[in-house]
């Protein structure tokens, strides 16, 4: 398959729209534990974030998530997927073919309005290490890339919720023509569910940019987009209800929105939130590079001191729009940015806040940003972690801090380089406003911008995603241990007789240690806190079956490993039954020692083929005159070498050895025929 590496930042611009103020908040508000159990922390993970940025899903501490979204999958039209617009406002402008022959969903014709891949090569066949799969898994069966590493994250952190986003401002493109259509909701909303069943994710948020409006040149919108909205995602619930019926799980459907009067007037947003599980505000991207004086990308409250105060972009006033809408507070999440964005050459009064900026050369009034280059041009968004470690009152950059709008910003009287951003400081403002609003929590784009070392920066300060998570849930998730241990391995039989039997085996590991060994045969059951035990009381010249599993201290069990043993005749004394074995040092140098071993038949019968098994705790290195066949922890099982392999009845045999350390004694001693 083919590789559809992004090189481009899709952040998702907002439409603007007048606000209205609400009265201030002051910081420290406690959230009670029941309000914290019902708080989301939801993060977008891009796909194209494993290339450049080198942010992989390895790399995603879920214990810090609890929802997370991932961006994006596509809609098909006529055969292909993607955004052919040449505009500028398009940072993607390449189409591929729906029908991919690697993809079990998309390996024959793809009607229109399915959803599909938006990137297959990242989403499910690029092989990663440790993933345990092969070549067919990733290029035949669709296992790989980030949906199987995700598989793998959720199984260390079992709360997780994931869910793919559909869209975003490129891929917005064909969401009219599909929902204008009652067959085409319904393709979508089928294939919603096989998408959802084949790649194991737990819902899906349409990012739809935006009903009733052109954003791209060249997509497609239409008025009747308002009502067709709300159509599209009563098909999709009603379609996730009935899989959820059948799978035994709960499918959850998000949107992420706009946060404007325009995008309320062109949706039913009352209508929605009755559908919905919740609505992911974006309430960031207020301004930006695309006007000409420099302001706030996401300020809390309104400014009276901003010349466009009156269009009112400020995260309270879209929070005012929606519940004026009928929107409960507690369907909405609130957006942050895990990012800034600048403008050049800004003038000088009020710390180029609120200035008149210029264009550079390239005719962009939007500075450089992070991980800007030639294909992209300035673009003027910073990732957090470059901030924080490259300009937060450094290289010429001074922090502000604006007590009105209770946000942060950066300039640079040198080249006129404002920047506007969020820190720790201003998402404690806005946590502090979730939980007196009554919302439902936080919602970020997106992960690969906290604080991190990455291939442009090396952040080491606090995370933006610790603030979060400190003052919404408390603190990181913590997980309940569902890892068992491993199974049991190299039982061994090191004594037997006609009514018992000695067992000994690897120790099993565990992440939080191994409390018990549980032992079975039939209805009968022993337990051991050791990696050996005695069991007595069988029955003479029986057959058992000895069945053992590890368990560790939450409870987990791994799986059994049998071995069939059968118990001596009561009647016969084995080769052997009458022998002895004495160990003795001959010589100790401290590091080390030589010993001996005298293995005595005191029967009536020769031994022939001996064999010696004993317990030692110590450590025997060599033996002469015989060799070590098997050591399993600290049992050893000795075997002679042919020449000397019987012993006559009142005969013995001397073999001798070396071992390093102290020397121990020999316990649970048995010579047999081997």
């Amino acid at each position: 398959m083919k590789s559809k590496k992004f090189t481009l930042l899709l952040l998702s611009l907002l439409l603007f729209l007048p606000l209205f103020l609400t009265n201030f908040i002051t910081p420290n508000v406690v959230l009670a534990d029941s309000q914290k159990q019902d708080q989301k922390i939801v993060g977008y993970f891009p796909s194209w974030g494993i290339y450049g940025r080198n942010y992989q899903v390895a790399d995603i501490d879920a214990s810090k998530l609890t929802h997370l979204n991932y961006a994006f999958a596509d809609i098909c039209w006529n055969g292909k997927h993607g955004n052919p617009s040449t505009h500028p406002d398009n940072p993607n402008k390449q189409t591929w073919n729906c029908k991919e022959s690697g993809v079990p969903l998309q390996n024959k014709e793809v009607p229109n309005g399915t959803l599909v891949l938006g990137e297959p090569w990242a989403d499910v066949t690029k092989s990663y290490p440790g993933s345990g799969t092969t070549w067919e898994d990733c290029d035949k069966y669709a296992r790989c890339g980030n949906f199987g590493e995700l598989k793998r994250l959720k199984a260390k952190y079992p709360h997780l919720k994931t869910i793919i986003s559909v869209g975003g401002w490129t891929w917005s493109n064909r969401f009219s023509d599909m929902a204008a259509d009652e067959k085409t909701r319904k393709v979508f909303a089928d294939s919603t569910v096989d998408f959802l069943r084949e790649y194991g994710f737990d819902g899906v948020d349409l990012d739809w940019e935006y009903p009733g409006v052109e954003t791209i040149p060249g997509g497609s919108y239409r008025p009747e987009d308002k009502q067709n909205f709300t159509l599209l995602l009563q098909d999709v619930r009603n379609a996730l209800t009935k899989a959820g019926a059948e799978d035994g799980k709960k499918y959850l459907l998000t949107i992420a929105s706009g946060a404007s009067q325009r995008y309320a007037d062109h949706t039913e947003l009352k209508k929605i939130s009755q559908i919905l599980d919740w609505i992911n505000i974006m309430t960031y991207d207020f301004h930006g590079g695309w006007e000409a004086t420099s302001n706030h990308n996401a300020a809390l409250y309104k400014d009276p001191n901003d010349p466009a105060a009156d269009t009112k972009f400020y995260v309270d006033g879209a929070i005012d729009i929606y519940t004026n809408e009928g929107v409960p507070a507690d369907k909405l999440v609130l957006g942050v940015p895990f990012y800034g964005r600048g403008w050049k050459s800004c003038g000088k009064e009020n710390n180029g806040q609120y200035q008149p900026c210029k264009p550079g050369s390239d005719g962009k009034l939007a500075s450089k940003g992070t991980w800007d280059d030639y294909s992209t041009g300035d673009t003027g968004v910073y990732d957090y972690g470059d901030l924080a470690a490259n300009y937060v009152n450094k290289n010429g950059f001074v922090r502000g801090w604006n007590d009105v709008a209770k946000v942060p910003y950066l300039y640079n009287a040198t080249t006129g380089t404002f920047i506007s951003y969020d820190d720790n400081e201003s998402m404690k403002y806005k946590t502090d406003y979730i939980k007196t609003k009554g919302l439902s929590g936080a919602m970020f784009w997106e992960l690969s911008g906290d604080c991190r070392t990455s291939p442009k920066y090396s952040c080491s300060g606090p995370k933006l995603l610790d603030t979060l998570v400190k003052e919404l849930l408390g603190g990181p998730i913590t997980q309940k241990d569902i890892e068992p241990p491993t199974n049991v391995k190299n039982i061994a039989v090191t004594n037997k007789n006609s009514n018992s039997v000695q067992l000994n085996w690897t120790a099993s590991t565990d992440n939080v240690g191994v409390t018990e060994y549980e032992i079975t045969a039939g209805e009968e059951k022993w337990s051991t806190t050791t990696n050996s035990i005695a069991i007595k009381n069988l029955k003479p010249n029986t057959e058992y079956t000895f069945s053992i599993l590890a368990k560790d201290a939450t409870g987990n069990k791994s799986q059994p490993t049998s071995i069939i043993v059968k118990t001596d005749d009561a009647n016969t004394t084995p080769p052997g039954g009458n022998s002895n074995a004495t160990f003795s040092v001959t010589s100790n140098w401290g590091s080390g020692y030589n010993f001996s071993i005298v293995i005595k038949n005191s029967g009536t019968t020769p031994i022939k083929n001996w064999k010696l098994e004993f317990d030692y705790n110590g450590n025997l290195t060599q033996v002469w005159d015989s060799k070590i066949s098997s050591k399993i922890n600290n049992h050893y099982v000795i075997t002679n070498t042919g020449w000397n392999g019987e012993i006559p009845p009142g005969g013995s045999i001397t073999i001798g050895g070396a071992g390093t350390g102290t020397p121990a004694e020999l316990v649970n001693a048995s010579i047999s025929e081997n």
